[in-house]
């Protein structure tokens, strides 16, 4: 009888680990662990969105944006949602499905909601509120891996860097305001562009209906903030 080699039939942590890797249970220590999961993920969801694929990609756009914005003093909770907003759009991601019409304009609340926790978890940012006075913005504090998600953007976006990085500074010293009332616009113009309904009459009206709170910004800075997209190319 041919005897067995106990050794050979172990699997080493290495390859457990390696396993829960490509599961998508663990997160891929070096852009070749990553091509391969997403070899596995292509294989076995052919044609289906893989959900954890789509999640993890959003999150590495989005710590792109803090990375190089989180020393700007605009930058809070609802600036930082609305470039991942357009950024994702840069990025011809199609995620508008995903984004609900709240008071601030375009928001996905499952994602915004998680992000903080991701980025913490992977130790790449900390989420902190900063008062000043009755005002409370949110900073974002890079971490001791805060590089950590360079390997997977590049991975993910080389193609589209030069349109992701034409947004973060087009919108970098933007007031938060600004940022909203911009992003609203836009959302509103890919909304009619839909159904072929492009006209400032439309715009308008679209705009002003998404949120009482819209009220507060006058018809001709709404107009200037068009034309400012217009001749910036993002719409």
């Amino acid at each position: 009888m041919k005897s067995t080699n106990k050794e050979n039939m172990r699997f080493s942590l290495e390859d457990f680990e390696k396993g829960l890797m490509l599961a998508g249970y663990l997160m891929p220590k070096s852009v070749a662990e990553l091509n391969e999961r997403e070899a596995v993920e292509a294989y076995e969801q052919e044609t289906e969105i893989n959900p954890k694929k789509l999640y993890f990609k959003r999150v590495v756009l989005a710590a792109e944006i803090v990375s190089k914005l989180n020393q700007e003093p605009t930058l809070g909770r609802i600036k930082f949602q609305k470039l991942v907003y357009l950024c994702e759009n840069a990025a011809e991601m199609h995620m508008e499905g995903r984004y609900q019409k709240q008071a601030a304009g375009p928001f996905d609340n499952r994602f915004m909601h998680t992000i903080a926790r991701e980025f913490e978890k992977n130790k790449w940012f900390a989420v902190e509120r900063e008062l000043n006075g009755n005002y409370a913005r949110s900073k974002y504090i890079p971490l001791e891996n805060a590089q950590g998600y360079k390997k997977y953007y590049e991975n993910y976006f080389k193609q589209e860097d030069d349109k992701i990085q034409y947004i973060i500074e087009l919108f970098r010293k933007k007031s938060t305001d600004y940022t909203e009332m911009a992003t609203t616009i836009f959302a509103c113009y890919l909304e009619l562009k839909k159904i072929n309904n492009v006209r400032w009459e439309s715009l308008i009206k679209l705009f002003y209906d998404w949120s009482d709170k819209k009220k507060r910004f006058p018809e001709q800075e709404v107009l200037a903030s068009f034309e400012w997209l217009e001749e910036h190319g993002v719409i």
